[in-house]
C-alpha cells in the first residue's frame, strides 16, 4: 500500500517535471536556442556583415561536404516578432570551400546599425539537396561597435542617441563601453568635453539577472562612503522597484566640491544606473528638476 502511494506520488512528480520542462522550453526559447554549425552536409566557418558607401552586404563563408546541394537560405531568428529573410541562393553548389556574398537592404537594416553598443543575431540557414531534403544550421553573430562605426560612415547613419535634447540643451556623446558585465553611455553639454566637464549625464547597466536595485545601491552607498568619508547621501525614494538617491561633498581628497542625482531600476538589459552629475552644488530646486527629467531616461533614447 505504501508502496504504491509512493509510486503514485513519484509518477506523479515526474509528469509536473515534464510539463514544467515542456512549459519553460516553450516559452523561453532564447534560453535553450543552441549553435549548430556543421553537419553532414555544411560547415559554417564564419558570417559576417560589411558595408561600402550606400551599400551592406553579409558574407557566408564555409565548407559544402554534400555534393548535391541545390541551394539554400538564411533567416534572422527573432523572439518577438517573425523571422526575417536575409539571402537566397538557388543554385547547385559544387563541394568544397565557398565565400559567397549577398546584398541586403539598407533600410531594413537601419535601425540595429543606429544602435550603440554590440549587436547580436542568431542566423539559421536552410539547406536543401537534389532529393528535396532539407536540413538546418545556426549560429550567433556579434557585430561589434567598433565595426559599427564604420557602417555607419559608409551609409551616412547617425548613431542613435549620439546625441539626445533633454532640459532645453543638446547633449553629446563623449563615451560608450559596451562589455560583458555592464554598458555606459556619458553625456556632456556640446560646449563641454570628456575631459573638461561640469555637467554630466550617464545611463549605467550592470548586465545582471540575479541581484536586485536594493543590492546594487548598498554597493553604491558603501563604496562612496568609503571613498569619501564625508559626503552627505541621501535616499529620497524607493518605490515601486525604482530607488531615487543623492549625494554631495565639498570637496573630497584631490575632488572638486560636487553633486548627483540618481535613480536605481531593473531595465531590458539589467540594473539600470542614470545619473546627472555636476562640479559644485546642486540646490534643491535644480535636484528636483533633474530627478524629474532622469525619469525621462533612457526611454528618450528608444
Amino acid at each position: 500500500m505504501n508502496f504504491c502511494f509512493s509510486f503514485t506520488k513519484s509518477y506523479s512528480k515526474l509528469l509536473i517535471s515534464l510539463f514544467c520542462i515542456f512549459l519553460f522550453a516553450s516559452c523561453f526559447p532564447e534560453m535553450v536556442r543552441k549553435k549548430k554549425t556543421e553537419n553532414d552536409w555544411f560547415r559554417i566557418e564564419k558570417i559576417f556583415y560589411k558595408t561600402e558607401p550606400r551599400k551592406i552586404d553579409i558574407f557566408i563563408k564555409g565548407t559544402v561536404k554534400n555534393q548535391f546541394l541545390i541551394g539554400f537560405e538564411g533567416v534572422e531568428l527573432n523572439e518577438n516578432s517573425s523571422d526575417v529573410s536575409l539571402f537566397q541562393h538557388e543554385k547547385s553548389i559544387p563541394a568544397g570551400p565557398i565565400l559567397l556574398k549577398f546584398k541586403i537592404e539598407v533600410p531594413k537594416n537601419k535601425e540595429w546599425i543606429q544602435k550603440i553598443g554590440t549587436t547580436r543575431k542568431w542566423i539559421q540557414i536552410s539547406f536543401k539537396n537534389d532529393n528535396g531534403q532539407v536540413t538546418h544550421l545556426q549560429t550567433e553573430v556579434l557585430i561589434h561597435e567598433s565595426d559599427k562605426k564604420q557602417f555607419r560612415k559608409d551609409l551616412s547613419l547617425e548613431a542613435e542617441g549620439e546625441s539626445i535634447r533633454l532640459d532645453g540643451r543638446d547633449w553629446k556623446l563623449v563615451s560608450d563601453v559596451d562589455r560583458i558585465d555592464q554598458a555606459l553611455l556619458q553625456y556632456v553639454p556640446k560646449s563641454e568635453s570628456l575631459l573638461f566637464w561640469n555637467e554630466m549625464l550617464s545611463i549605467h547597466v550592470y548586465k545582471v539577472r540575479a541581484s536586485s536595485p536594493s543590492e546594487i545601491y548598498s554597493l553604491l552607498e558603501s563604496g562612496k562612503k568609503k571613498e569619501c568619508p564625508n559626503i552627505l547621501w541621501n535616499l529620497e525614494s524607493e518605490k515601486s522597484g525604482k530607488i531615487s538617491y543623492s549625494w554631495e561633498h565639498s570637496g573630497c581628497g584631490k575632488q572638486s566640491p560636487s553633486s548627483q542625482v540618481s535613480k536605481l531600476h531593473r531595465g531590458e538589459f539589467g540594473i539600470y544606473n542614470i545619473r546627472y552629475d555636476r562640479r559644485n552644488k546642486i540646490s534643491k530646486e535644480d535636484k528636483k528638476r533633474w530627478s524629474d527629467l532622469l525619469d525621462l531616461l533612457p526611454s528618450k533614447l528608444d
